[in-house]
């Protein structure tokens, strides 16, 4: 299984298409040897191979060239350029190939009439009834480009409880599970079988024979390492309706690079959860494979949860090919009022043509832009953009207190080199970097000046921000902003403050982070 994970990863593509240019160019070669030999014999003044090696350099060059065009004159970032450039160099026949099938996220006709019918039947969820201008103030124009780029809409009086760890994220859900009367939908990247899971198995199976209806969907690729290939059909025998997000078939698609790394879970459309918790025993420690796991989530509660059931019908919709008609039944009749003054902002990302811009990344470089006095981001990889890193360093230079936390121990170790080697520039820019001694830190947190936040499942690599399926609450003036601050500074105390010196490396990793430099846009 780990084996045909990995073949559906854009490095292992970029590496076999190198590798399968050098043999088809010396096939072609000798190819085009024997039939110009055949035609016109040998030519004088030419040796052999000389004359067929022309004609397949010209070869190269004509489709390269052509490869090249479409490349600079497309709408995509600088990065992912470069990168898609850099491959045509050292495989032009094979690379133009694959930046043909693999660079857009084609989708069938079938698939994006669905789409758009999805889109059409669930606008009118998404009317937003109150801009809340009177308590946004100057960050007015951050909630509306979230509401207009994303369609999701800003609510008052809702709460949200911080869970600063997987154990209390897990202990919470379960007693939120129990209080369920008419629904339960959770959507997952990772689910595996544990002790985590088979706790809240039983609860949902429990539920199921008390009339609750519970919809599970799960990212098929996601779980090819974790969840056994019939374990969907376990679930619905159970009466848990169970649906696999984007099912591995043997084909090869740029649809299986574009996975749903959300983490939800929606009860009776009163009570959600959000964050970078999978439903797996490393996320509660549980198992401690990376050392000690520090992670994160939000419990919402309020108006602000319709956002969240929206999200998880359209996208389970998308996968199902019996569509519901209509949301209404989903939603309560009157939501709770709590006495919290803070707008709460649930919205989801994803991928280009669904999505019209990146949006989870202008989230963060609002909040990296807007801050006065302290940016503070934990997250588990650190390769972003030239955008990302410039606003990162403008905020430092002018003197904001920024700081980023990354794990010590990490789960891929080139992934990780990458990640220190862009630790320099930000280094030598101001900006402090912390390393979470202890293990692995897997939260996706962000927070500027005790006013605005953002926790959600929004890693800080091309992943998370291009190429998968992603959501986040975005908060303005929530009370558990404070809490948000306390853990930071607490995880502060357990990371090492890394300097140019500590996170020097080796000759060997800084050549293969170099590298994977070049094709992180497409990683």
């Amino acid at each position: 299984m780990k084996l045909i994970k990995a073949l559906f990863g854009r490095t292992a593509l970029t590496i076999f298409a190198i590798l399968l240019q050098l043999l088809i160019s010396i096939a072609l070669v000798w190819l085009i040897d024997i039939i110009v030999t055949s035609l016109i014999g040998n030519i004088r003044g030419i040796g052999p191979y000389m004359l067929s090696t022309i004609i397949m350099t010209a070869i190269d060059i004509v489709i390269a060239a052509i490869t090249t065009v479409r490349i600079v004159i497309r709408d995509m970032s600088p990065d992912e350029k470069m990168s898609w450039l850099v491959v045509l160099v050292f495989a032009p026949i094979i690379g133009s190939l694959l930046y043909l099938f693999f660079s857009h996220p084609y989708l069938s006709r079938r698939r994006m009439l669905l789409h758009m019918d999805i889109r059409a039947r669930s606008a009118k969820y998404y009317a937003c009834k109150d801009d809340c201008a009177d308590v946004l103030g100057d960050r007015l124009r951050s909630s509306k480009f979230i509401y207009e780029a994303a369609g999701a809409a800003p609510y008052k009086y809702s709460d949200v409880k911080y869970l600063p760890s997987g154990e209390a994220f897990f202990e919470q859900l379960k007693q939120e599970l129990e209080k369920a009367r008419k629904h339960i939908f959770m959507e997952y990247f990772i689910i595996e079988r544990g002790k985590m899971w088979d706790e809240i198995e039983s609860i949902l199976v429990r539920k199921v024979s008390e009339g609750v209806v519970v919809k599970v969907m799960y990212d098929d690729i996601g779980n090819l390492t974790h969840a056994k290939r019939g374990f969907w059909k376990e679930l619905r025998k159970k009466g848990i309706e169970c649906l696999r997000f984007n099912p591995l078939r043997p084909v090869m698609s740029a649809i299986y690079n574009n996975r749903d790394h959300r983490k939800i879970t929606v009860i009776d459309g009163v009570t959600a959860f959000v964050g970078g918790v999978n439903l797996a025993d490393d996320y509660i420690n549980e198992t401690h494979r990376l050392g000690e796991w520090k992670d994160c989530a939000v419990m919402v509660r309020g108006a602000a949860v319709r956002s969240l059931s929206i999200m998880f019908l359209t996208a389970y919709d998308s996968q199902d090919d019996k569509q519901l008609e209509n949301y209404d039944e989903y939603f309560p009749e009157f939501y709770e009022y709590f006495d919290e003054e803070g707008i709460v902002q649930p919205f989801a990302d994803g991928p280009r043509p669904l999505y019209p811009t990146h949006v989870a990344e202008n989230v963060i470089l609002d909040i990296i832009d807007g801050a006065k006095k302290y940016v503070y981001i934990t997250t588990p990889y650190l390769i972003i953009n030239h955008n990302l890193i410039t606003a990162l360093c403008r905020a430092a230079i002018s003197g904001v207190d920024v700081r980023i936390v990354t794990p010590r121990i990490p789960d891929k170790k080139i992934v990780f080199w990458i990640t220190r080697r862009n630790y320099k520039k930000l280094l030598r820019s101001g900006v402090r970097i912390y390393e979470f001694v202890p293990g692995f830190v897997h939260a996706k947190t962000y927070l500027s000046d005790d006013e605005v936040g953002m926790v959600g499942t929004v890693n800080m690599d091309y992943r998370s921000l291009v190429h998968h399926y992603e959501c986040g609450v975005w908060m303005y003036k929530t009370s558990c902003l404070k809490d948000i601050k306390a853990d930071h500074e607490k995880l502060f105390t357990e990371c090492e403050e890394m300097t140019l010196e500590t996170a020097r490396q080796s000759v060997p990793k800084r050549v293969v982070s170099a590298i994977g430099s070049l094709f992180a846009p497409m990683l």
